[in-house]
């Protein structure tokens, strides 16, 4: 298996674990406005926390850990891209997080 992370909102996550389309692409984006699903390696995971979520309380966080065997089975594609001019490549996932695609669900406080 090859994971890539997403953080995620307890609550957003709850709400799709109950049927609820997951629509986040990153905090304060969705999937409509960014056309992905913003997503980490694991060595990325502490710098997104830390540029991104650090105002949060690690709490209210989720790691979501997604198989990308099992994304790309379902003709989703994963494509490891800089969109922000940066040379580090980030994987982002060009469709709506699926609950099925989640192998794992990781406390943020440990990342």
């Amino acid at each position: 298996m090859s994971e890539i992370l997403h953080v995620a909102f307890r609550s957003i996550w709850d709400d799709a674990l109950a049927g609820r389309p997951y629509e986040v692409s990153g905090r304060g984006m969705t999937v409509a406005d960014e056309g992905f699903v913003h997503c980490a390696t694991r060595d990325q995971l502490p710098g997104v926390l830390a540029r991104h979520y650090d105002d949060v309380d690690r709490a209210d966080l989720a790691v979501l850990v997604l198989d990308t065997a099992l994304i790309e089975a379902d003709g989703a594609e994963v494509r490891f891209e800089n969109t922000s001019g940066g040379s580090e490549l980030f994987p982002h996932l060009y469709a709506q997080l699926r609950p099925e695609w989640v192998t794992a669900v990781e406390d943020a406080l440990s990342s």
